[in-house]
């Protein structure tokens, strides 16, 4: 043999493969420079969305702001002593006094007017004295004018109301409905200046491609001069936009950045838009280098997978496949490996493996294996003869005491059981149907001795139906209730079936109050269930066999002295596993 092979039976291109790999790990490490200039070029269009979200928005609430702040001098001029004097008495007043009045009140108007740019009139109507008085003059009393101004309905949205194309915040005083019979004494409005609007939503725009939108049922105010374009914006900001984040927008062909906040006070939407290239067009070159690197850094990846998946993951993935072969039982699966290496070693070693575990299969598990099964089948039928003749001897019994009433449920009870034994070949049935057997086997046996004992069996707990057991486990155990502990009891007989979940483990407890076996013969039926080597495989050792064979060692019978004084058995299937 030869020793370098002896020493290392692989050579160490496995371990080369894994360097080589390490660098070219390392290799594509300068991206992440461009990786964080990318983040950079991120947060950079976020805190430009975030600026023009906060411009807009800032520029709404100013404007809100400012014009609440002109809603309320307008409604402290309701409470003016010379108007409510002209409005509501003025046949108090001498013509001298009605124009010192008038002038007061222009006065405070006036001071209203000059107070915010965008007011252009304050006006005060007056039917007492036919009067119209502004800021600016004075006239004769506008009838047409008056009602539509007292027609604006007063609601908390929508103050600014546009009537006959001219901006207005109306108050009325006193404040009356439409078909109200009385009319108001006189109405304070203020005409707000569209012009001044225009110029301050101006003043918000750096080049004629970005704009900006003041829209309302009321009045639209913009920056454009195409109201075909400005329908466009103004819809998908309703529609598609969520407030405070920017959207996105093709529109004609072009890509553009639009926010937009709203306003109940307004009753409007304003909407402002940017050119996308206007905003990011001095990065378009960095994210052309940052897409040419992006590409080699894909190809360096997949050349990268290729190589391990041939050299790494395809040998560990046909190891793999070999074990799970050998779980499922096929112990002839052979592999091998071409290149000189690791998986070559683990290989041989892995055929050496299985062969020696079917080789200790065939020669010691597969012989216990079959002996035990042999052996089940043998006491298997010993149980359906012994029940056979038990059940014959009751229906002779019946008959020939004449209890034909209950010998129909009887039989039709009796079918119920062998149609379980007989039609069911298979070795494992779900725990319900074997429940439901053992519950028509104790029903079987209350009617015969119902005037000496009484059964109490419970219902099945919640979702351990499914679990497959070994047949007949349960009702042995009720029978060896009968027959050991209660069949001679003259009166008074109890026999309580109790089926218990807890955690994984399901507990079937079969009880009576028999007295028959003493505390000598229960524990030497204790010890033959825990040390069964010589001991004859009868009766209930079978069912505790049969248990363990299918649940492990945790599962099987335990014996103990009932509450009532007789025998206290319980089934114990510890299904976690699903069973061994």
């Amino acid at each position: 043999m030869n020793l370098n092979i002896t020493r290392h039976p692989w050579k160490k291109n496995a371990l080369k493969r894994l360097i080589l790999s390490f660098i070219c790990i390392l290799l594509p490490l300068y991206l992440l420079s461009m990786i964080i200039y990318n983040w950079g070029i991120r947060t950079l269009q976020d805190e430009i969305s975030k600026s023009m979200i906060s411009q807009v928005s800032g520029y709404f609430s100013g404007l809100e702001e400012e014009f609440r702040r002109i809603q309320t001098l307008q409604y402290d001029v309701l409470s003016d002593d010379n108007l409510n004097a002209l409005g509501a008495i003025p046949d108090s007043l001498n013509d001298i006094e009605k124009m010192q009045s008038i002038l007061r009140l222009q006065q405070r108007l006036n001071a209203i007017r000059n107070s915010s740019t965008y007011i252009k009139d304050v006006y005060a109507y007056i039917p007492a004295i036919q009067k119209n008085v502004s800021a600016l003059t004075i006239s004769s009393f506008d009838q047409e004018a008056f009602q539509k101004l007292r027609n604006i309905p007063l609601t908390l949205d929508s103050q600014v109301m546009n009537v006959d194309g001219r901006m207005y915040l109306s108050a009325v005083y006193p404040f009356s409905t439409p078909s109200s019979k009385r009319g108001p004494l006189f109405i304070v409005a203020i005409e707000l200046s569209k012009e001044k609007l225009e110029e301050h939503l101006k003043l918000m725009v750096n080049s004629q491609d970005e704009g900006l939108i003041f829209n309302s049922s009321q009045f639209v105010i913009t920056t454009s001069h195409d109201p075909a374009f400005d329908q466009q914006i103004t819809a998908r900001m309703t529609s598609d936009v969520n407030m405070g984040k920017a959207q996105k927008l093709i529109i004609n062909d072009k890509h553009y950045l639009a926010v937009y906040a709203s306003s109940h006070f307004f009753g409007a939407v304003l909407s402002k838009y940017v050119p996308e290239n206007a905003v990011f067009q001095p990065l378009q070159k960095y994210r052309s280098w940052f897409v040419l690197l992006a590409a080699v850094a894909l190809f360096i990846i997949i050349i990268y997978s290729l190589y391990v998946y041939k050299y790494i993951h395809k040998p560990l993935d046909k190891l793999v496949k070999a074990f799970r072969k050998i779980e499922h039982g096929d112990l002839d699966v052979q592999i091998d490996h071409t290149i000189n290496d690791e998986f070559q070693y683990i290989y041989k070693r892995f055929n050496v493996m299985s062969g020696n575990l079917k080789s200790l299969i065939d020669q010691v598990y597969k012989q216990q294996f079959l002996t035990q099964k042999a052996e089940l089948k043998q006491l298997q039928s010993q149980i359906n003869p012994h029940f056979l003749y038990n059940n014959l001897f009751i229906l002779s019994t019946m008959a020939r005491l004449g209890d034909y009433e209950n010998l129909e449920q009887f039989t039709n009870q009796l079918g119920e059981y062998f149609q379980f034994v007989t039609r069911n070949s298979s070795d494992e049935v779900p725990l319900w149907k074997e429940v439901n057997h053992a519950k028509v086997y104790a029903d079987i046996q209350a009617m015969r001795f119902s005037n000496r004992l009484r059964v109490e069996f419970d219902e099945l707990p919640e979702h351990v139906g499914h679990v497959m057991v070994p047949r007949l486990i349960l009702q042995p155990i009720i029978e060896n209730a009968f027959e050991h502990g209660l069949e001679r009891k003259p009166a008074n007989g109890i026999l309580r079936v109790r089926i218990l979940k807890i955690a994984n483990v399901i507990h079937m407890i079969v009880e009576d109050n028999g007295e028959e076996l003493d505390e000598k013969r229960i524990e030497l039926l204790r010890v033959a269930l825990s040390n069964q080597d010589g001991v004859e495989t009868t009766g209930i050792l079978n069912i505790h066999q049969r248990i363990r064979l299918k649940f492990g060692q945790t599962s099987g019978l335990v014996v103990e002295r009932s509450e009532w004084g007789g025998l206290k058995t319980t089934i114990q299937i510890d299904y976690t596993n699903g069973g061994v």
